[in-house]
């Protein structure tokens, strides 16, 4: 079957424009917010880390958690109300309670919460895994999103321990915040 250059170049402006309304509706879902809302819990927990006692930190990641929790459940209740996706809402949801209770059973297994800097940079590798699956099963750009940010937290923790935190709040927040934001932006 021959097809002509202009059928060919009909079937490729269909093809950009489906490509563009799939960019505006993941835009406009709630992937882009879920990543600044995460960013900023990263940012304000890892400098409250870095610049505080353990103590002092630890209720600051507690609250800063808490706001995220709460944060995303009505952003999740909001953008449930623009976009349906059969059967995805929940498993979300379990996905994510599942994680946190895998995620909490490890650093516990392993003892360690006995090392602030090994727990800070554990729970980042374990989240950008959960980042990485939603993008198998959701999303593909957080598939990169996951792999980039796990990268930059074990080369901060390898290459410059001291600054781990600091690092991972300007870097590892900024990253999520920063990719929310060019999605959101640009993806229209």
């Amino acid at each position: 079957m021959d097809i002509t250059q202009q059928e060919a170049q009909s079937s490729l402006e269909t093809i950009e424009a489906i490509q563009r309304q799939t960019r505006r509706a993941l835009a406009h879902g709630g992937g882009p917010f879920f990543m600044i809302i995460w960013g900023a819990v990263w940012l304000v927990g890892y400098l409250a880390s870095y610049f505080l006692n353990d103590r002092a930190a630890g209720t600051v990641w507690m609250v800063a958690d808490a706001a995220g929790i709460a944060a995303s459940f009505l952003t999740g209740w909001w953008m449930s109300r623009q976009v349906r996706m059969p059967g995805h809402d929940a498993r979300i949801a379990i996905f994510w309670l599942l994680w946190l209770v895998y995620a909490a059973l490890i650093v516990w297994l392993t003892e360690s919460y006995a090392n602030p800097d090994l727990t800070g940079v554990l729970i980042a590798v374990f989240a950008m895994f959960g980042y990485v699956v939603m993008g198998l099963w959701l999303w593909r750009p957080l598939i990169w999103v996951g792999i980039g940010v796990t990268i930059l937290a074990l080369a901060i923790y390898l290459l410059i321990p001291d600054y781990a935190d600091l690092a991972m709040a300007i870097l590892g927040g900024g990253a999520l915040i920063g990719s929310g934001v060019y999605i959101y932006r640009n993806w229209r």
